[in-house]
Protein backbone atom coordinates (compact mmCIF):
# COMPACT_ATOMS: atom_id res chain seq x y z
CA UNK A 1 0.00 0.00 0.00
CA UNK A 2 1.08 3.55 -0.72
CA UNK A 3 0.58 6.77 1.24
CA UNK A 4 -2.22 8.86 -0.25
CA UNK A 5 -0.32 11.96 -1.31
CA UNK A 6 -0.94 13.76 -4.58
CA UNK A 7 0.95 16.65 -6.12
CA UNK A 8 -1.53 18.80 -8.06
CA UNK A 9 -0.37 22.07 -9.61
CA UNK A 10 1.39 23.83 -6.74
CA UNK A 11 -0.41 21.89 -3.98
CA UNK A 12 0.36 18.69 -2.14
CA UNK A 13 -2.84 16.91 -1.12
CA UNK A 14 -2.58 14.53 1.86
CA UNK A 15 -5.04 12.20 3.56
CA UNK A 16 -4.02 11.96 7.22
CA UNK A 17 -5.10 10.70 10.62
CA UNK A 18 -4.08 12.19 13.97
CA UNK A 19 -4.63 11.19 17.58
CA UNK A 20 -5.49 13.18 20.67
CA UNK A 21 -3.88 10.66 23.05
CA UNK A 22 -4.76 11.38 26.67
CA UNK A 23 -3.16 10.14 29.88
CA UNK A 24 -4.85 11.66 32.92
CA UNK A 25 -4.18 15.43 32.62
CA UNK A 26 -1.65 15.09 29.78
CA UNK A 27 -1.73 14.81 26.00
CA UNK A 28 0.89 13.13 23.81
CA UNK A 29 2.70 15.41 21.36
CA UNK A 30 5.49 14.89 18.86
CA UNK A 31 7.87 17.13 16.98
CA UNK A 32 10.68 16.86 14.45
CA UNK A 33 14.02 16.71 16.27
CA UNK A 34 15.22 19.79 14.39
CA UNK A 35 12.12 21.95 15.03
CA UNK A 36 10.55 23.74 17.98
CA UNK A 37 6.89 23.20 17.03
CA UNK A 38 4.71 20.26 17.96
CA UNK A 39 1.91 18.24 16.36
CA UNK A 40 -0.31 15.30 17.27
CA UNK A 41 0.83 11.73 16.56
CA UNK A 42 -0.46 10.17 13.36
CA UNK A 43 0.36 9.93 9.71
CA UNK A 44 -0.85 9.42 6.19
CA UNK A 45 -3.62 7.06 5.21
CA UNK A 46 -2.59 4.42 2.69
CA UNK A 47 -4.44 3.33 -0.43
CA UNK A 48 -7.33 0.95 0.33
CA UNK A 49 -7.09 1.79 4.05
CA UNK A 50 -9.88 3.38 6.08
CA UNK A 51 -9.04 6.08 8.62
CA UNK A 52 -9.67 3.91 11.70
CA UNK A 53 -7.32 1.19 10.42
CA UNK A 54 -4.75 3.87 9.60
CA UNK A 55 -5.07 5.30 13.12
CA UNK A 56 -4.42 1.88 14.68
CA UNK A 57 -1.45 1.25 12.36
CA UNK A 58 0.13 4.66 12.98
CA UNK A 59 -0.24 4.45 16.77
CA UNK A 60 1.15 0.91 16.87
CA UNK A 61 4.17 2.06 14.84
CA UNK A 62 4.73 5.25 16.81
CA UNK A 63 3.82 4.47 20.42
CA UNK A 64 3.17 0.72 20.66
CA UNK A 65 0.38 -1.10 22.50
CA UNK A 66 -1.56 0.44 25.35
CA UNK A 67 -3.93 2.74 23.49
CA UNK A 68 -7.67 2.63 22.92
CA UNK A 69 -9.15 4.52 19.97
CA UNK A 70 -12.43 5.92 21.29
CA UNK A 71 -14.08 7.94 18.49
CA UNK A 72 -13.46 10.42 15.69
CA UNK A 73 -13.80 14.00 16.96
CA UNK A 74 -12.58 16.24 14.13
CA UNK A 75 -12.79 16.06 10.34
CA UNK A 76 -10.54 18.81 9.02
CA UNK A 77 -9.58 20.47 5.78
CA UNK A 78 -6.33 22.25 6.51
CA UNK A 79 -4.67 24.62 4.04
CA UNK A 80 -1.13 25.66 4.93
CA UNK A 81 2.37 26.33 3.63
CA UNK A 82 5.45 24.45 4.82
CA UNK A 83 8.97 25.00 3.52
CA UNK A 84 7.69 26.81 0.42
CA UNK A 85 5.11 24.18 -0.51
CA UNK A 86 1.33 24.61 -0.33
CA UNK A 87 -0.66 21.83 1.33
CA UNK A 88 -4.31 20.83 1.25
CA UNK A 89 -4.64 18.22 3.98
CA UNK A 90 -7.77 16.20 4.75
CA UNK A 91 -7.51 14.76 8.26
CA UNK A 92 -9.55 12.74 10.71
CA UNK A 93 -8.65 13.30 14.37
CA UNK A 94 -9.48 10.57 16.89
CA UNK A 95 -9.87 10.77 20.65
CA UNK A 96 -7.57 8.11 22.14
CA UNK A 97 -7.10 6.86 25.70
CA UNK A 98 -3.69 5.68 26.92
CA UNK A 99 -3.62 2.64 29.25
CA UNK A 100 -0.03 1.55 28.68
CA UNK A 101 3.09 1.99 30.73
CA UNK A 102 5.80 3.32 28.42
CA UNK A 103 5.77 4.34 24.79
CA UNK A 104 7.15 1.46 22.74
CA UNK A 105 6.56 1.96 19.04
CA UNK A 106 7.77 -0.51 16.44
CA UNK A 107 8.93 2.16 14.00
CA UNK A 108 12.61 3.08 14.06
CA UNK A 109 12.30 6.83 14.26
CA UNK A 110 15.18 9.11 15.06
CA UNK A 111 13.53 12.09 13.36
CA UNK A 112 10.68 12.63 15.84
CA UNK A 113 10.48 13.21 19.59
CA UNK A 114 7.39 12.11 21.56
CA UNK A 115 6.56 13.72 24.90
CA UNK A 116 3.65 13.91 27.32
CA UNK A 117 2.55 17.51 27.80
CA UNK A 118 0.51 18.64 30.82
CA UNK A 119 -2.74 20.21 29.62
CA UNK A 120 -1.91 23.25 31.75
CA UNK A 121 1.16 23.94 29.54
CA UNK A 122 -0.47 23.31 26.16
CA UNK A 123 -1.44 26.91 25.39
CA UNK A 124 2.18 28.02 25.76
CA UNK A 125 3.45 25.72 22.99
CA UNK A 126 3.50 26.11 19.24
CA UNK A 127 1.18 23.29 18.19
CA UNK A 128 0.29 22.78 14.53
CA UNK A 129 -2.40 23.07 13.44
CA UNK A 130 -3.37 25.45 16.23
CA UNK A 131 -7.11 24.78 15.90
CA UNK A 132 -6.62 21.56 17.88
CA UNK A 133 -5.64 23.35 21.11
CA UNK A 134 -9.16 24.36 22.26
CA UNK A 135 -10.48 20.95 21.23
CA UNK A 136 -7.85 19.24 23.39
CA UNK A 137 -8.54 21.51 26.37
CA UNK A 138 -12.32 21.16 26.04
CA UNK A 139 -13.02 17.67 24.66
CA UNK A 140 -16.10 17.16 22.55
CA UNK A 141 -18.14 14.02 22.03
CA UNK A 142 -19.57 14.91 18.63
CA UNK A 143 -17.71 14.96 15.33
CA UNK A 144 -16.81 18.51 14.30
CA UNK A 145 -15.97 19.70 10.77
CA UNK A 146 -13.22 22.33 10.58
CA UNK A 147 -11.96 24.21 7.54
CA UNK A 148 -8.73 25.98 8.48
CA UNK A 149 -6.56 28.29 6.39
CA UNK A 150 -3.19 29.16 7.87
CA UNK A 151 -2.35 32.57 6.45
CA UNK A 152 0.92 33.05 8.26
Amino acid sequence: MTDITLDLNNYRVNLRVAAIVRREEEVLLCRPVDRQWWYLPGGRIKTNEDSLTAMHRELTEEIGPGFEVLRPVIAAENFFELEGRNFHELSTYYEVAWHGEELAGTEENELEVFEWCPLSELSGLTLKPDFVIPRILEPRTELELIVHRDNG
